[in-house]
C-alpha cells in the first residue's frame, strides 16, 4: 500500500487575524489524537518538514499554520508578546478539537525553541491540552536566553571577545532603552554606526520592528507557566547547543516543577546535538553556522522519543491500517 497523507487548508480566527496552515492526517479513518506545532522565534509558518508525515504514519493528525503576517496568514507577529502567541495557540487548539477527525481529548502541543516557552503558557491556562513536548525551549528568562546564545554563537563562529563585548552592550541598550519607554526607531538609530559590523546581523533586534518585539519580551520567565502546568511534559535539548543555556534550563525546569508537585515530566538530553538536535555528519572538524551544525542530521532516537511519547501520554497504541 503506497502511503500518503491527506493533507487540508484549515484557517482560525484569533484577535481578528486570519491564521491559515494546513490539518495533515493519516489516510485511514478517524478520529485520531493530534498536535498542533508552536513555531519558533521569527516569522515561521507551516513548513514543518517531514514531521506531520512522520506522525500521520503514528496515527497522528497535526496542524501546523503560517504565523500572523506569515504565508496566508494576517496580522504582524512582530506586535505579539508571549502571551498572546499562547493565545493564539490556544485558539488553534481549539479550532482542532472542533473537527470531526479529531479526538477532542487527545490533543497535544509540540514547540520548537521560543514554541517552548509558548506551549508551556498556553498548556498551563488550557486544561484541555493533553500534553506538551518542548524542543529546546529554555528554562530561563528571554533576556538570559539571549545574553547566552550572543556569547556562544559569536564565539564559536570566530568573532572576538571584544565583538562579544559590544554585541551584549548592544542588546542590553535596546531592552534597557526600550523598557524606559524610548521609540525603538530612535533606539535603532543610535547604533548606527554598529549597524555595519560583522556580527551585527546576528542580534535579535536589527530593525525598529525587532528591537521593539525582543524588548517586549525579554522579560518573559517561564517559571509561573512551569509551575502551573498540570499535563504531562516532555523537554528535550541537545547537548552542543549553542543557543540555549541546557544546564541551566534544566535544572530551572526540574526544580521548578519538584516544587509543584508535577509528577509527569521528562528531560532528555541528546549528546553531541545542536539547537535543532541534529548532529554532525561531515568530516574533520564541526563547521557551525548560525548557531548550528552544517552538515546535519537528525539525533539518532529523536524521532522515536517523541512519537513513542505522544503515543503514551495520550493513551493510545500503534495504528492498524
Amino acid at each position: 500500500m503506497l502511503f500518503e497523507p491527506v493533507v487540508a487548508e484549515l484557517s482560525f480566527e484569533h484577535n481578528d487575524n486570519e491564521l491559515v496552515g494546513d490539518l495533515v492526517r493519516p489516510p485511514w479513518p478517524g478520529p485520531y489524537p493530534a498536535v498542533v506545532f508552536v513555531e519558533g522565534s521569527g516569522p515561521g509558518g507551516r513548513r514543518q518538514g517531514s514531521w506531520p508525515t512522520r506522525l500521520a504514519a503514528a496515527g497522528f493528525a497535526s496542524l501546523a499554520y503560517d504565523k500572523p503576517g506569515s504565508g496566508a496568514s494576517t496580522g504582524d507577529w512582530t506586535r505579539q508578546t508571549i502571551a498572546d502567541r499562547a493565545e493564539e495557540t490556544v485558539a488553534a487548539v481549539r479550532a482542532l478539537k472542533s473537527r470531526d477527525e479529531v479526538l477532542p481529548d487527545a490533543v497535544a502541543l509540540i514547540g520548537g525553541s521560543q514554541g517552548g516557552w509558548v506551549a508551556q503558557l498556553a498548556a498551563s491556562g488550557e486544561e484541555t491540552v493533553a500534553a506538551v513536548v518542548s524542543v529546546s525551549g529554555p528554562g530561563v528568562t528571554v533576556l538570559a536566553q539571549e545574553e547566552y546564545r550572543l556569547r556562544h554563537q559569536l564565539r564559536a563562529e570566530g568573532f572576538t571577545s571584544t565583538d562579544i563585548r559590544e554585541a551584549l552592550a548592544l542588546l542590553r541598550e535596546q531592552v534597557q532603552r526600550v523598557r524606559s519607554g524610548d521609540d525603538p526607531v530612535r533606539v535603532h538609530a543610535a547604533q548606527a554606526r554598529w549597524h555595519d559590523a560583522p556580527w551585527y546581523p546576528m542580534l535579535a533586534g536589527t530593525t525598529p520592528q525587532s528591537i521593539a518585539f525582543l524588548a517586549g519580551i525579554a522579560d518573559y520567565d517561564p517559571a509561573p507557566a512551569l509551575a502551573a502546568l498540570s499535563c504531562p511534559l516532555l523537554a528535550i535539548f541537545g547537548a552542543d547547543d549553542l543557543l540555549v543555556p541546557v544546564e541551566d534550563s534544566a535544572r530551572a525546569i526540574t526544580n521548578t516543577l519538584k516544587k509543584a508537585h508535577h509528577t509527569d515530566h521528562e528531560i532528555v538530553v541528546f549528546p553531541h546535538a545542536d539547537h535543532n538536535i541534529r548532529i554532525y555528519c561531515g568530516e574533520g572538524t564541526p563547521r557551525i553556522s548560525h548557531g548550528h551544525y552544517k552538515p546535519a542530521e537528525r539525533a539518532p532516537g529523536f524521532d522515536e522519543l517523541v512519537v513513542t511519547w505522544l503515543q503514551r501520554r495520550l493513551r493510545f497504541g500503534p495504528p492498524v491500517a
